[in-house]
């Protein structure tokens, strides 16, 4: 449980950065309409910079770096949710009730972008 918690906290910053600003990014907050009728905050369009991969140097100290930044914090967030689920069966009873969520969490998803894609 410590070392869940210490992963936790330490990509909770870039989990909920990367969430938030995803989720801005999906109503499309971050882009200027092309007819002028909005104008997106530049805070918005600076903050999604960092979806964009295309924008960043591709070449470089600064831009390897970043990349492995990127692959740093995803490695990260899969061991967190790895030892979450560890955690969840071994303290969790009944077990149904992990398995349920952990449907939930697939199917939810899943029949949201099925949904979507008709």
């Amino acid at each position: 449980m410590r070392l869940h918690r210490y992963l936790s906290l330490f990509v909770a910053p870039a989990m909920l950065f990367f969430a938030i600003s995803g989720a801005w990014q999906a109503f499309r907050l971050n882009d200027d309409k092309k007819d002028g009728s909005y104008h997106a905050p530049p805070l918005l369009k600076l903050l999604s910079q960092a979806h964009k991969a295309e924008h960043l140097a591709k070449e470089g100290v600064a831009g390897n770096l970043f990349r492995a930044g990127e692959l740093t914090l995803a490695a990260l967030f899969v061991a967190t949710a790895l030892v979450g689920l560890v955690m969840a069966f071994r303290l969790t009873r009944p077990q149904w009730r992990v398995w349920a969520c952990l449907a939930a969490g697939i199917a939810l998803p899943v029949t949201l972008a099925l949904m979507a894609l008709r």
